[in-house]
């Protein structure tokens, strides 16, 4: 089912637009650490660092790729029938981002779709939401409208009318669009959020995941707070993996480009990290006895921005009593 919201001028006049000053600290660090609230500073001055390069992937499909990481990779079709972009990062970074598109193709983006969320993915939805159609899970909306509270470290406050998505789905929206079938899916299980979306460029095979995959070398971060789920990020994975083919090209949520090969092996170590705490925990050890553990040496490697304890907690969390 889809659904057409309408946006309210006298709410918009009731919110600020932009983002809260308050916030731009945790902001930056749901970006730098891939959505991960770790504790790691940053500043508003990092930010003019950051370089939008544009990568051609196909004919009407490009991957526009913030270097160094602060935001999460951007997906953009453009063509004769227009401008469809998959997440827009950062409020700070919407000049440096449009001119990215506008080298691509001039005109507006006419469709503007979140994968999720988080600030790093949808933080620039205020400026693009007066004049692009923003799509999301209705889950998404949910949580732009409403803002949350995470823990001492982070608060998103609500959005303002224009950055919330006017169109939104439960399963699954299909763009027929610059010459392909552009399909916006989510999975059936909550994931790392609990309205995580994949974008997939038929014609051009080409895939957006989101952050249910981030490539970097690393376990992923689980909004525990919103529903996420270890459990359900694997399974959505592997549902990724049966949709792609070998030619596939993978646009992680952050990091660079990969392979069905990568991602195969990103399941696998979360499949089998998962496996090892869930038998712990059904032998009747506490979470604290299984981080003491740890994982064997060939999972514990990998240690990219998620730290092993802190996987395992989520993981634990995960898990159906």
């Amino acid at each position: 089912m889809i659904k057409l919201g309408m946006r309210s001028s006298k709410k918009r006049k009731m919110m600020e637009k932009g983002i809260h000053a308050d916030g731009f600290r945790e902001l930056l660090i749901f970006s730098l650490m891939a959505s991960c609230l770790c504790g790691i500073s940053a500043s508003a001055q990092d930010l003019s660092l950051v370089e939008q390069k544009v990568h051609k992937l196909s004919d009407t499909v490009w991957w526009i790729e913030p270097v160094p990481a602060y935001g999460g990779n951007i997906a953009v079709s453009a063509g004769e029938d227009g401008i469809l972009m998959v997440d827009d990062q950062l409020m700070p970074l919407t000049d440096d981002i449009k001119e990215a598109v506008a080298g691509i193709q001039q005109g507006k983006v006419d469709f503007l779709v979140n994968s999720h969320y988080h600030y790093d993915h949808a933080g620039g939805n205020a400026a693009f939401g007066e004049e692009s159609l923003i799509i999301a899970h209705h889950s998404v909306r949910t949580r732009l409208l409403e803002g949350r509270e995470a823990g001492s470290n982070f608060r998103e406050e609500p959005h303002p009318a224009e950055a919330i998505p006017v169109l939104t789905f439960k399963e699954n929206v299909t763009f027929h669009w610059n010459g392909e079938d552009i399909d916006v899916i989510y999975l059936g299980n909550a994931s790392h959020t609990d309205g995580d979306a994949v974008i997939f460029f038929q014609e051009s095979n080409v895939i957006h995941t989101g952050d249910q995959y981030v490539n970097l070398n690393g376990y992923p971060f689980i909004d525990l707070p919103v529903g996420g789920s270890a459990t359900g990020l694997r399974d959505n994975v592997a549902a990724m993996l049966a949709m792609i083919d070998d030619e596939t090209k993978i646009i992680p949520g952050h990091g660079p480009m990969t392979t069905k090969t990568e991602l195969q092996a990103y399941h696998d170590r979360i499949a089998a990290t998962i496996d090892i705490v869930e038998k712990q925990k059904l032998a009747g050890k506490s979470l604290d006895e299984i981080q003491e553990t740890g994982l064997p040496d060939e999972y514990s490697k990998f240690t990219g921005f998620m730290t092993i304890p802190t996987w395992i907690q989520q993981v634990f969390s995960s898990l159906i009593e």
